[in-house]
């Protein structure tokens, strides 16, 4: 017998993280952040591809883009994580009850709103406080354990790239999951401040040719795993310590609730349902007492658990599967 609500939610684990750099201390022992020309990469890795590898061969393992390539605009404080999470339009940020500002280390009384994103008025932006965070997450098939890897970059041109190489994926294949591609860190020659520099990127590319890849394509992906939400950890080599400053705390804005949410609302509008419908389902399984005004916030209300929301959106799913 299954457990209803447990039983069938399969998510894979996150078997560690892949850097683009390391840690250096200057003469006074301040750590900084130093960029690497090889991906920095967990032992188990290593002994697959080397210890400096440039070129990984990855696999991403669902059609979801939005769970293993998360992209927004991130903005981390050392005592409180992530403190805000933006589009360039709106953004959720964590807010100061009494000052109606962003939450600093004093803030007491802290909640989650959603306010206006605007990347060139912003001072955290303009101190690098908060920036454009990529978390792309995927399998290295040939590595032991079953899970997926982490690799957070911030660079404009490695999002384009990677962004541009899944959708001429996508148009070749017809599907992401499961199609054997090679994650690889280039040098790319780059105009900043009217000056030419020497840049390293991400570059994602298949390593057959069209006509093998397509072979792939056609071999069935499997049943689709559920991923874990990138976690809120600040990438220590994208956001230094002198930046954020000291003192860290782990409270963050949690962004799987979020996503759940966001995934929700489209679901109950999109196939257009009714408030008894919404009312029944929460009141049956919950004992909760939910309406369709509760999906026209841009936040999700505290009544509201992630594994709410996960198991809500599975049910609407299977009962619109054949549809």
């Amino acid at each position: 017998m299954a457990i209803k609500g447990v039983s069938e939610i399969i998510r894979l684990p996150r078997l560690g993280k892949i850097r683009l750099g390391i840690k250096k201390e200057t003469n006074e022992g301040v750590p900084y952040p130093v960029p690497t020309d090889y991906f920095v990469c967990p032992d188990e890795v290593k002994k697959v591809f080397g210890d400096k590898p440039k070129e990984l061969r990855i696999m991403f393992p669902t059609e979801d883009e939005k769970q293993w390539s998360s992209q927004y605009l991130r903005c981390y404080s050392a005592s409180r994580g992530l403190i805000c999470r933006g589009d360039g339009e709106t953004a959720v940020a964590k807010v100061d009850i009494h000052t109606g500002e962003i939450a600093t280390r004093e803030s007491q009384e802290t909640e989650l709103r959603e306010i206006t994103c605007h990347p060139s008025k912003c001072s955290y932006y303009h101190k690098a406080q908060c920036r454009r965070v990529m978390n792309l997450q995927f399998i290295l098939p040939d590595c032991p354990g079953f899970g997926v890897y982490q690799l957070d970059t911030s660079s404009f041109f490695s999002i384009v790239n990677i962004n541009s190489c899944l959708e001429l994926t996508r148009g070749v294949c017809a599907r992401l999951s499961m199609i054997p591609l090679s994650l690889k860190l280039v040098e790319k020659e780059v105009q900043i401040d009217n000056r030419t520099k020497i840049v390293r990127v991400l570059n994602l590319t298949a390593p057959y040719s069209l006509i093998e890849i397509q072979k792939y394509s056609r071999i069935p992906p499997g049943q689709v795993l559920l991923l874990p939400a990138p976690d809120s950890e600040a990438p220590d080599d994208l956001f230094p310590d002198e930046i954020l400053g000291a003192n860290k705390d782990p409270k963050a804005v949690d962004d799987e609730l979020i996503n759940l949410w966001d995934k929700a609302k489209k679901k109950v509008w999109q196939i257009d349902m009714q408030e008894y419908q919404v009312a029944h389902y929460f009141m049956k399984n919950y004992k909760m007492v939910v309406g369709l005004n509760d999906f026209k916030s841009p936040l999700p209300p505290v009544k509201f658990k992630a594994e709410h929301l996960d198991e809500f959106i599975k049910d609407i799913e299977r009962h619109t599967r054949d549809f």
